[in-house]
């Protein structure tokens, strides 16, 4: 009873063609009890032959049920709408015109809507046009007084006939009317799954899209990165390794002078400089690469200090040149961002400049804040860039590598390594060069903690 009151009768039913079926044997049981109680009224009025008439079809209404009952849904449907256009036509044909029986027209043509599928269309469609030679036939036969031409019943019991089907008619169309809604809306209900559903696989298809372009992506990365090592073992690093083999095997097995040995020294020194400065820098990008831009330790750094730290690793190598570190950065100057790739980038900048620079010259970094940035600067006057150079600056183009001026070998990889240390930690890099005159890296941070975290996060994303 509750099921009913609150409309959701046909929720049991998990399908459209359960929910159907259901619906078939409820038309069968009101047929059956409107039949049986037609024949209860006509027996005991002794109104012959509609008491045979409708006793006849309350059996039939039983045997299309018992049809239901042994899973013959199909056949309990034939029967049942057969039964309900026969029952129709025979009661047309004995009451004649002095009842009206179009009332049971719109209830009998709502039915077949109701309990057939889609698969059931091609039964449906003949029992449709049945319908229509049996409403043919019901207009002829009654027009033209076939079967009975007097009146049968006194003008009291036609008028009680009427009046009953009239209630009979509206009561089934009432009952019909709210099976179609509980129909419609559990076809909406299911509709509305089945678009969920879909909504759900494209998601999951867009997802996986993503998943695979990403792989397919970062393959491609993973590609590159391995022809980039090949070729800088295979050249880059194998030249000055040969160059130091070279170097040892006359330390050891030539009888030189002192000045030769500290000549072939220095070159040794320089070579092994510029092989460690090649390792840091292919050590840092292949862990950077294969680690798929590992999210940075963000920390509050103290610049002055950092590059203070960068001055002493390479004051060696500036040596040799007779060049200058000049840094002009106040003492309580922070940065917020990961202190080992600030290093390396700093580090990679300052080495690059010394090795584009001549003797006796002075190469220096600034750093100040900017608004919510700290921006760092280092300058040289070297032998600077072209305007094509510096459009390839930042790319795995290997013509960038050039030679420093005192032919120091380069890798092309140290710039790269920069612009992709700064971008994970939501640094910026740009440079600008005039060929033979000077070169300024401008590297730019956040200079607060909140601002380090929001631009690491549009990073990750």
């Amino acid at each position: 009873m509750n099921k009913i009151l609150g409309l959701q009768i046909l929720d049991d039913y998990t399908t459209i063609d359960a929910k159907r079926n259901f619906i078939a044997r409820v038309t069968i049981a009101l047929c059956f009890f409107i039949s049986l109680g037609f024949t209860s009224v006509f027996f005991i009025q002794k109104i012959y032959p509609l008491n045979i008439i409708f006793l006849f079809f309350t059996g039939v209404y039983i045997v299309a049920a018992s049809m239901c009952l042994m899973k013959n849904a199909l056949a309990a449907k034939v029967v049942l709408y057969s039964s309900m256009l026969a029952q129709v036509f025979f009661m047309a044909i004995v009451l004649g015109k002095f009842v009206e029986i179009k009332v049971f027209y719109i209830p009998i043509a709502i039915v077949p809507l109701l309990i057939f599928s889609k698969k059931e269309k091609f039964p449906m469609y003949a029992l449709l046009i049945l319908t229509a030679i049996n409403i043919v036939m019901i207009n002829v036969f009654v027009r033209h007084n076939i079967y009975q031409s007097e009146q049968m019943y006194a003008i009291e019991t036609y008028r009680n006939i009427n009046n009953a089907f009239d209630i009979t008619s509206m009561l089934c169309m009432v009952i019909l009317a709210f099976l179609f809604l509980q129909l419609t809306e559990a076809g909406e209900i299911q509709l509305i799954q089945v678009n969920e559903a879909l909504s759900n696989q494209k998601e999951i298809e867009r997802q996986n899209n993503f998943l695979l372009k990403k792989s397919k992506e970062d393959q491609e990365r993973t590609n590159v990165m391995k022809d980039h090592l090949f070729r800088i073992i295979s050249h880059d690093l194998r030249s000055p390794i040969n160059t130091i083999h070279g170097l040892t095997e006359i330390l050891l097995n030539v009888n030189l002078t002192s000045e030769e040995r500290m000549l072939i020294t220095e070159q040794l020194k320089k070579s092994t400089d510029s092989t460690n400065q090649m390792l840091d820098n292919l050590l840092s990008w292949s862990a950077f690469q294969i680690n798929n831009s590992t999210a940075p330790i963000i920390d509050n750094i103290q610049i002055r200090d950092l590059i203070k730290d960068i001055f002493k690793q390479l004051e060696i190598k500036a040596a040799q040149k007779n060049i200058q570190l000049i840094e002009n950065i106040d003492k309580d100057l922070t940065v917020y961002g990961d202190s080992n790739m600030l290093e390396i980038v700093i580090r990679n900048l300052i080495s690059n400049a010394i090795k584009f620079s001549y003797k006796d010259q002075a190469i220096g970094i600034q750093a100040e804040k900017s608004g919510d940035k700290i921006i760092f600067r280092i300058k040289d006057n070297g032998i600077g860039m072209s305007k094509d150079v510096l459009a390839k600056l930042f790319t795995n183009d290997k013509t960038v590598s050039r030679e420093g001026t005192f032919n120091e070998k380069g890798t092309g990889i140290g710039l790269l390594l920069c612009k992709n240390l700064l971008d994970n930690c939501g640094g910026t890099i740009d440079a600008v060069s005039t060929p033979n005159l000077q070169t300024v890296f401008t590297v730019t941070l956040p200079a607060n903690n909140a601002v380090a975290a929001i631009q690491g996060a549009n990073h990750d994303h």
